[in-house]
């Protein structure tokens, strides 16, 4: 605490977190429609998810060996131009990072295309109202 009583004490990071989730709390409630937005986007989000799952599906043991066969029928010359592309990294352990990279491209495409298509509720002046609201009513 500070010796001067017209000061306020520094927020610590505990009361900051509080403050925090007490200033997200109050833009749900007083923002219309922004907890349905968010509802909404979870769920479409949780089916993205799953649709990125089916598509791109962890790679089995046989599927790294048909490609494994796969690559071992190419000429020298395209097997060894497969194998720059991946600095040399072994197909085992290049296939599932590869397959995860797709998932995580298609996970993103899909959620920008939707959050494009579904603008936020919550525009910067009403989100600058509201703050301002709850700051005078809650005082920080």
């Amino acid at each position: 605490m500070t010796n001067n009583p017209g000061k306020k004490a520094p927020l610590t990071r505990h009361r900051q977190e509080d403050w925090d989730t007490a200033h997200e709390a109050y833009l749900l409630e007083h923002a219309p429609g922004l907890k349905d937005y968010y509802a909404a986007q979870h769920q479409v989000f949780l089916q993205i998810e799953e649709d990125a799952m089916s598509r791109h599906p962890d790679p089995t043991p046989d599927d790294i060996a048909a490609a494994q066969a796969a690559e071992a029928t190419l000429p020298s010359r395209k097997r060894t131009e497969l194998q720059l592309r991946r600095s040399f990294v072994p197909l085992a352990a290049h296939l599932p990072s590869e397959i995860r990279r797709s998932r995580k491209s298609f996970i993103q495409r899909h959620q920008r295309a939707w959050n494009r298509a579904n603008p936020i509720p919550l525009t910067r002046e009403l989100e600058r109202a509201l703050s301002a609201e709850f700051r005078k009513t809650y005082g920080q």
